[in-house]
């Protein structure tokens, strides 16, 4: 009786000091990765085609939702997404990244969409390797030893029901974009990125006024990813989400982006200008 009681007990102290064992930056990495692809599986993925329809919704004006055909490539550090919209005014978006410099053309004459809006005026999102997230072969963490900016972690919490272990990181441009990753604790997936900017805009009290009040603007941006599924020893997210919204005073606006990913093609042969900005226009 004795001994099963020690090996209770025994097995209570095991189990609070696993609990409280510090998490570290490396440990989340490493379990992440492995949820992709792991270690005895040794698959080596050149790049990733992923095809599908994207639904598009402006939620602050209850306006319907649309949607299109869109495809989302990476090759090493080179990424580029396209979507196909109904809309004459709102016709395409396009994300392009040849490796070196990122490109987000105006979907009509002077005029960028909300998200290619935000992604011009935070591009360390896409040149550092954050956009896409696992999605693209281009994935910060797919590159161990290069320089990058600052992660920490920033402890648990909840998040729709499960626990997930947060990171936070600063980039290497020192923009002051704060970003936090979001990595469920169960299986190391990663499900979430958000992007927050606070910024203040001076604005005279009247035409008349010398005198400024500020106003704060606050811009955001998420990312989530969902549905996973295993194909070919690789596990990747169906479902991938984009939301972008704006805060000035008390207007909002907001955008989603609702990727229905049907087919991931590996290793292909790909085109030399599915990269090239200039050949896509």
């Amino acid at each position: 009786m004795k001994k099963i009681i020690f090996l209770l007990v025994a097995s209570v102290v095991s189990a609070v000091a696993v609990t409280g064992q510090k998490l570290e930056v490396k440990d989340i990495v490493a379990k992440h990765l492995a949820s992709v692809v792991s270690p005895e599986q040794k698959v080596k993925v050149t790049n990733i085609t992923a095809v599908g329809e994207t639904s598009y919704v402006q939620v602050s004006n209850h306006q319907r939702e649309y949607t299109g055909k869109s495809v989302l490539v990476s090759d090493g550090k080179k990424t580029a997404l396209a979507i196909a919209f109904p809309l004459q005014d709102y016709p395409f978006e396009r994300v392009t990244f040849d490796g070196r410099k990122p490109t987000f053309p105006f979907i009509r004459p002077g005029v960028r969409s909300p998200l290619g809006n935000f992604l011009y005026s935070q591009d360390e999102i896409v040149k550092e390797g954050l956009f896409g997230g696992v999605l693209s072969t281009g994935w910060l963490f797919n590159y161990p030893d290069e320089k990058k900016g600052t992660l920490s972690v920033q402890g648990t919490k909840k998040l729709d029901g499960r626990e997930v272990q947060i990171l936070t990181y600063t980039t290497k441009s020192g923009s002051g974009l704060g970003i936090k990753m979001f990595f469920e604790a169960a299986t190391g997936r990663h499900i979430r990125t958000e992007y927050r900017r606070k910024t203040t805009q001076l604005m005279a009290r009247s035409p008349e006024a010398s005198a400024a009040s500020s106003n704060e603007i606050i811009e955001e941006m998420s990312e989530d990813f969902g549905d996973f599924k295993t194909e070919g020893g690789v596990t990747l997210p169906r479902l991938y989400k984009i939301r972008v919204a704006q805060a000035f005073g008390a207007n909002l606006r907001e955008f989603t982006y609702t990727m229905k990913i049907t087919t991931f093609y590996y290793n292909q042969q790909l085109d030399a200008s599915t990269f090239d900005a200039q050949a896509n226009q």
